[in-house]
């Protein structure tokens, strides 16, 4: 087994993960250890005792060197934030977020989301829709939907497609990789669901009470199967087998400086594949197909911008419940349902400091593929899937892996208009 730190110390920082599960089930009915490749069980009985061994945990960690040191003393300052969380500290939201999940809390300006309304409507208007913005939104919408009954059937098939094309152009998997079931499910707050079940297996479930368009499913399942969370799970359950990732980080945690990377991988699954690319070959995925993709992803990161900002508006405290459900459907073109779901989401107790991942993620990952050289991508590859990294030290990888400048939260709106 290999680890970073002595016995007792890598055991008790997977001790705090998995009895940091245990009060989450027993105070929110919620699994935020998704992952645990170990055979570690909880034994800290409260958030009490969690507390003191994470203070324990920090003083044996203060001299650990290089990206073991770093990657460890920003993993357990996160599990610190997250218990005075669940605690109930009064801690400002942005101060959580950082700490938790390095990441920003600032309102995303008009500029971006400007930005990417004219991708959308360049992209809906290069189809052939004519009208408003919204008018071009409602008949594509219409054009590609997918009735509630057939959206499990539609999502095996571009399953099959996607892990082809994962283990041809992302990583490896063990032959034993395979997903068990493909679910439907209703008055659920999330629109996919990807369930890791052990021994390289998994289960996939999708929120039939939203609406689906056949190219929102495709970047929706290859997020929750191949090349996302499925993949990752899998991959990392190998890697430690295979005595390849240490005890340390033998796991995943939601709340945890980690998120951003296993939400941002995902959200660019697609891309990965070369399913938006006309230039990229890809046996079955028509060029066709790849403008509705392209712009199924446009479309999504516009929403998924007044879906981030609602999130901060709220939880900073600007804006009530029905203000920022308003500013969802009336200003960002979401449905009641979504905009709902969406606020079901961002405040709930766990999920609060989860959901800027998506987000930021989705732009820290893109940005970083898209400026790594094409014969570099299987050295982001192995940074990204099978590398323990924060949010910042993702960032330094691919700085020292791209030779450049690499500010993925300071995007130019040259670099965001071509990404």
């Amino acid at each position: 087994m290999l680890r970073w730190t002595k016995e007792s110390v890598g055991e008790s920082i997977v001790d705090i993960v998995v009895s940091l599960n245990k009060e989450a089930q027993a105070m929110h009915n919620q699994t935020v250890a998704t992952a645990s490749y170990s055979t570690i069980k909880p034994s800290l009985n409260s958030l009490t005792e969690i507390g003191y061994k994470i203070e324990e945990v920090d003083k044996e960690l203060q001299d650990l060197a290089g990206h073991p040191g770093r990657y460890l003393r920003a993993m357990n300052n996160g599990f610190r934030y997250f218990t005075r969380s669940l605690q109930g500290d009064n801690i400002p939201y942005d101060e959580l977020i950082l700490n938790i999940q390095e990441l920003p809390s600032t309102i995303i300006p008009d500029e971006k989301i400007a930005t990417l309304r004219e991708r959308v409507e360049k992209g809906l208007t290069d189809l052939g829709y004519t009208g408003t913005l919204n008018e071009k939104i409602v008949a594509w919408r219409k054009d590609t939907v997918i009735e509630p009954d057939n959206v499990t059937k539609v999502a095996e098939a571009f399953m099959e497609k996607s892990k082809v094309g994962t283990l041809e152009r992302v990583i490896g998997l063990p032959a034993e990789d395979g997903i068990d079931s493909v679910n439907s499910i209703r008055d659920v707050f999330w629109s996919g669901y990807s369930k890791y079940v052990g021994d390289y297996r998994g289960t996939l479930t999708f929120n039939i009470d939203r609406p689906w368009t056949e190219p929102i499913l495709a970047q929706i399942m290859t997020h929750e199967a191949y090349p996302g969370h499925q993949a990752f799970y899998c991959r990392w359950d190998y890697q430690f087998k295979q005595g390849k990732l240490p005890l340390e980080a033998s796991y995943y945690l939601i709340n945890s400086p980690t998120n951003a990377l296993f939400e941002g991988g995902p959200e660019t699954a697609l891309h990965f594949l070369g399913w938006d690319d006309e230039n990229e070959e890809t046996p079955g995925v028509s060029n066709d197909a790849k403008r509705q993709y392209r712009l199924s992803r446009d479309f999504l990161d516009y929403q998924r911008i007044f879906m981030t900002n609602a999130c901060y508006f709220y939880n900073l405290g600007h804006k009530t419940k029905e203000e920022v459900i308003e500013y969802m459907i009336n200003e960002g073109g979401i449905t009641s349902i979504e905009a709902n779901n969406c606020f079901r989401f961002f405040s709930d107790p766990i999920q609060r400091t989860y959901y800027p991942s998506y987000y930021y993620g989705r732009w820290m990952v893109g940005l970083a593929y898209d400026a790594t050289p094409k014969e570099k991508r299987k050295d982001y590859f192995h940074i990204l899937y099978d590398t323990p990294h924060t949010t910042r030290t993702f960032i330094d990888a691919i700085r020292d892996l791209t030779g450049t400048s690499f500010k993925p939260f300071d995007i130019p709106e040259t670099v965001l208009k071509n990404n």
